[in-house]
């Protein structure tokens, strides 16, 4: 993986309107903000999914997953009584993009998509194994409460358009909860026989996942690049 330059990323977990946790009780909590401890339970998390799981980075023997986007991203994660649950990270439009970069050869001639101040990039988005199906948090399933919370953070930093990498099923499975995007390009066949896509969303073509007092505006395999 070719090297980035390295910024400070604490510019990018000050939100101005969003509270940088919400926590119901003792039942969840989610944040763009986390602790060094919560940090580590989330590349721990992903290590799980996409070190061992998935076998898409690293080895299975990684006990925690990271790389050099993570010094200039901002890290959601939700946590259910403790444990580590849900994760996705956001680059916003001056850190560098992975769709730009490694993922380049999924864009049209691989020409870069244009990083403007009212958009980002998503990406390691996961939910952990156990919590996927039919697993409810607060009445939702886990992924609504991490997509709803993203939602919300995107508002109040006046961001419209989110670029991600998929798979065609994940963009299925964002579509059935009203999370819908369009492709960039044709599905492309990776090096490991998945096939992965370039897809952005418009949040302005999207209602409120989650409309409840209690949850910030803001289950089959679905996870980005």
């Amino acid at each position: 993986m070719q090297e980035l330059n390295q910024t400070d990323s604490t510019q990018f977990n000050k939100s101005n309107n969003l509270p940088s946790q919400v926590d119901t009780s003792s039942h969840y909590q989610i944040t763009h903000n986390p602790t060094t401890q919560q940090m580590d339970k989330l590349h721990q998390l992903r290590a799980e999914v996409f070190c061992r799981e998935l076998a898409w980075v690293g080895s299975p023997e990684d006990k925690r997953e990271y790389d050099n986007f993570d010094n200039t991203t901002t890290h959601l994660g939700l946590f259910v009584r403790g444990q580590a649950t849900g994760y996705l990270r956001i680059h916003h439009h001056n850190s560098p993009w992975m769709i730009n970069t490694i993922f380049n050869q999924l864009l049209p001639d691989g020409a870069p998509t244009p990083q403007e101040a009212n958009a980002c990039e998503v990406s390691r988005l996961l939910i952990e194994s156990s919590h996927r199906g039919k697993t409810k948090v607060n009445n939702y399933p886990p992924i609504h409460l991490l997509l709803s919370y993203l939602q919300n953070y995107c508002s109040s930093k006046n961001i419209r358009y989110v670029y991600m990498v998929v798979t065609p099923a994940t963009r299925v499975v964002f579509a059935k909860i009203g999370f819908k995007s369009t492709p960039l390009y044709q599905a492309v066949k990776m090096k490991d026989g998945c096939y992965a896509m370039a897809a952005i969303l418009d949040f302005d073509q999207i209602d409120t996942l989650i409309p409840s007092k209690d949850a910030p505006k803001i289950e089959p395999l679905f996870f980005t690049g």
